[in-house]
């Protein structure tokens, strides 16, 4: 551990998310919504193989006026009755891309991909700080 508290340059008794984000390096969790934001921003700027063209439904179709979801650009979130149903794309896709926010979805995917680490770094660091106040 020692060899690589130095590597990462980080003392011995700094905690695992001290240490991601002194190093600006995401968690499994924050990676993994990376992951799911750049598939739905590449489906969102039609980067994606046509047959996932209609994957996900745009809250434009489902309601017939206009609301506020349907102006942000956001898809539909659909039911699910298990707990493996929330683990598919169908549904994180749409959660994870909801919680981005407009100033971040719709850049080039270059400066998405930097914005939105950027975002999810904040946030782990924001989490980090309330456990402190605990």
């Amino acid at each position: 551990m020692q060899h690589i508290a130095k590597f990462l340059k980080t003392s011995n008794k700094a905690t695992l998310d001290e240490i991601y984000i002194q190093n600006n390096i995401l968690t499994i969790n924050t990676l993994f919504k990376m992951s799911a934001g750049k598939f739905m921003h590449s489906y969102e700027t039609n980067q994606l193989p046509s047959h996932c063209n209609q994957y996900f439904q745009s809250m434009l179709t489902v309601h017939k006026y206009p609301t506020r979801l349907a102006c942000s650009k956001t898809f539909f979130l659909p039911r699910v009755n298990s707990s493996q149903g929330q683990c598919s794309l169908k549904f994180i896709g749409p959660k994870v891309w909801s919680e981005i926010p407009d100033r971040i979805k719709f850049r080039s995917c270059f400066e998405f991909k930097h914005l939105y680490k950027n975002y999810l770094l904040s946030g782990l660091l924001s989490a980090n700080q309330q456990k402190e106040f605990v």
